[in-house]
């Protein structure tokens, strides 16, 4: 009886034992707690040290703009899930389809008013890698790859990249265009040892084609007088260059961003001269990618330029907008734009630049311009709509 009861204190003992351990933290969980509340620090340190970053703003960790150091959160969301409705990637890969079958025997593009055109054949290879293809890789790597072929069979002997059916006011806008393709490109394609050279030769002649006023026109000679179409196009393959690692002149990048602060106006358009008296409401979007492309994501007249479209497409009618010559490429350059500003201008132009898009395209999911051209129309288009994808280096915020 004794043994009985001594056995059973004894357990009652242990029992007790046992929960006193529990309860009471050993050194063990003295390392643990000091574990967590070490963390819970770190976590506060760098939620400081991120908003501070963020009050902050851009930051340059050398004066070369190209290395801009942004610490403001990316806004990854999840648009491309949100906008990207059955509707829309319908119309997109109509459109891609229709660039597809519009591909020459060479490997280049024509228009009714381009024939075998490097200007086309960028844009047309901008759209399939905008879907997330590269050269040779891909739904449309094939395509690509044969479009770069074209291209770099166009390099002349002064080093502007261009086809038999250029532009008859000058040949800039297809050299321009070609040089940022290939840069976009030639990282994919390790077994052509020839881009780097071209591309560098193409840097140099966009650099001294620069004019007397700071800006650039459609010829590649330094007379005459620019626009800020062509001088935006100019400073953001430049700025790509840089970021490349090819060597551009900062000289050369402020004078363009002078000759493009001159066209600005008060209320947040860009005339097409710096002498004309009219804006022209495709130009918002330029005006913006030639500022932002300079390095500068704060210059004063981003703000009214990006708040002036995103009014714009607000305001008027899909019709509108639809009756307006060249409205594509001012949908195009708007899209740059717009992504750059941020989900909050982005989601609701996206939507209404659908809509624009619907109501106008064709039969065969092609679109056009008021000369009916239709491929670079119809390449530019499904650049846009593909923004939300993400895949496009040129969509950067």
């Amino acid at each position: 009886m004794r043994t009985h009861k001594a056995c059973s204190l004894g357990k009652i003992l242990l029992a007790a034992w046992l929960v006193a351990s529990l309860a009471s933290p050993g050194p063990a969980d003295d390392k643990k707690e000091e574990t967590t509340e070490a963390k819970r620090a770190d976590q506060v340190a760098d939620e400081l040290m991120r908003k501070k970053a963020l009050e902050k703003g851009p930051a340059f960790p050398g004066e070369d703009p190209a290395f801009l150091v942004l610490p403001r959160a990316t806004e990854r969301t999840a648009i491309a899930d949100e906008l990207l409705t059955d509707d829309v990637r319908i119309m997109i890969d109509r459109a891609l389809t229709y660039l597809v079958q519009a591909q020459d025997a060479d490997g280049g593009w024509s228009d009714k008013d381009f024939q075998s055109n490097t200007g086309v054949a960028s844009l047309c290879i901008l759209a399939f890698m905008s879907d997330g293809s590269r050269p040779r890789i891909g739904k449309y790597g094939r395509q690509i790859d044969r479009g770069v072929e074209f291209l770099l069979r166009n390099v002349q002997s002064s080093g502007v990249i261009v086809g038999k059916g250029a532009n008859p006011y000058g040949p800039m806008y297809e050299h321009m265009l070609s040089t940022l393709t290939l840069l976009l490109a030639f990282g994919d394609m390790p077994w052509e040892t020839e881009p780097r050279s071209v591309i560098g030769r193409a840097v140099e002649v966009l650099q001294q084609s620069q004019k007397l006023d700071g800006g650039w026109r459609y010829q590649y000679s330094s007379e005459g007088q620019s626009d800020v179409s062509v001088t935006a196009n100019a400073l953001w393959v430049l700025r790509t260059a840089k970021k490349s690692g090819f060597t551009v002149s900062q000289e050369v990048i402020n004078k363009g961003v002078k000759f493009v602060e001159n066209c600005a106006l008060p209320d947040g358009t860009f005339r097409y001269r710096y002498w004309g008296l009219h804006s022209n409401p495709s130009m918002g979007g330029t005006g913006i990618i030639a500022l932002a492309n300079a390095g500068n994501l704060d210059h004063i007249l981003i703000p009214p330029a990006r708040d002036r479209i995103a009014y714009d497409y607000q305001r008027y009618t899909v019709q509108d907008i639809l009756d307006r010559e060249y409205f594509v490429y001012g949908i195009f350059y708007a899209s740059l734009a717009m992504y750059a500003s941020g989900d909050a201008y982005f989601i609701p132009w996206y939507r209404k630049m659908t809509e624009i898009l619907n109501a106008s395209r064709r039969k065969d999911g092609e679109f056009a311009d008021h000369r009916d051209n239709t491929v670079y129309v119809t390449a530019m288009a499904a650049i846009a709509l593909q923004a939300p994808f993400g895949y496009l280096p040129i969509y950067e915020r």
